[in-house]
């Protein structure tokens, strides 16, 4: 088997280095418009989407009503409701990251809006929860990463990390798919943080990374010696695609212009309806 420590830092180096880089680079791409940087996340958001769905095994529509009574079961069901709530959390999120309904003029560093609590705060400062939501549940899908991978490097009959994964490709192409999560990340942030009226404080990357990254550290440092079954943390984290994709399609548009405009406020009733898209289909899919 392979140590407990070479695989919690192995996950840790691989994960976290790549998430930085892509993070700080793609954030520093200063010649290169809005609409491109965010072009190139919602391209990349597709494939994951696409990708983090098979780890989460398609939410078991190819057996799940099998037989048609049971549905799938109770392990079934609870698959349905952690993807029902990755997407209520991306709704929490997005309801601190736009507090306000209508979309107004003139710099948004400028203007107060009333929160729901009552007391004025500036709107420039929530903006940074759009990328934090994205980080945060897109983090979950890496926490059931390294939960995977610890559990196989404790279970393998070599001590040669290489080998165990299936040699020098499978090596590399984990921390190139970090380097892509973290540029989808990078990408939001830099459309609705970086180059907006919003603050920027030095712990927004490195915040940022951590809720990207370290989840996969976590996930490796427990599944060393706990068995789980991971789909559940995809299904959750799978989610996330649909906020990133909703955000960048909207700063890819050439009339949005953060400082002068404002993120458009989607509200809960847009995520339920998003939700119930997506399980119309799925129930289809059920009967395949």
């Amino acid at each position: 088997m392979i140590s407990y420590a070479l695989s919690v830092f192995g996950i840790l180096a691989v994960t976290l280095i790549p998430v930085y880089v892509a993070l700080y680079v793609v954030s520093n791409l200063r010649q290169i418009p809005t609409r491109y940087i965010a072009a190139l996340g919602f391209g990349l958001t597709f494939w994951w989407f696409y990708d983090t769905m098979g780890d989460a095994a398609s939410l078991d529509s190819n057996g799940a009503i099998y037989p048609f009574s049971a549905f799938g079961g109770l392990s079934h069901f609870s698959l349905i409701l952690t993807f029902a709530a990755g997407i209520a959390a991306l709704a929490i999120f997005d309801y601190f990251a736009v507090p306000r309904p209508l979309p107004f003029s003139g710099s948004i560093e400028t203007q107060n809006t009333k929160s729901r609590g009552g007391s004025m705060t500036s709107y420039a400062t929530t903006l940074i929860m759009i990328p934090v939501g994205v980080a945060a549940v897109m983090g979950i899908h890496g926490l059931g990463e390294g939960w995977d991978f610890a559990s196989a490097a404790a279970a393998v009959p070599t001590s040669n990390i290489v080998d165990a994964f299936g040699g020098v490709n499978a090596i590399i192409s984990y921390p190139l798919h970090k380097l892509f999560e973290g540029t989808i990340i990078a990408c939001v942030y830099t459309a609705f943080v970086a180059r907006s009226n919003a603050p920027k404080a030095k712990w927004h990357i490195p915040v940022l990374g951590l809720l990207l990254g370290f989840t996969s550290v976590i996930g490796a440092a427990i599944g060393y010696n706990v068995s789980f079954d991971t789909t559940y943390f995809y299904a959750f984290g799978v989610t996330a695609g649909f906020y990133a994709v909703i955000r960048l399609a909207e700063a890819v548009n050439l009339r949005f212009k953060l400082g002068e405009t404002a993120p458009t406020f989607l509200g809960w009733r847009i995520f339920l309806v998003i939700g119930i898209g997506f399980f119309l289909l799925y129930t289809a899919a059920l009967f395949h």
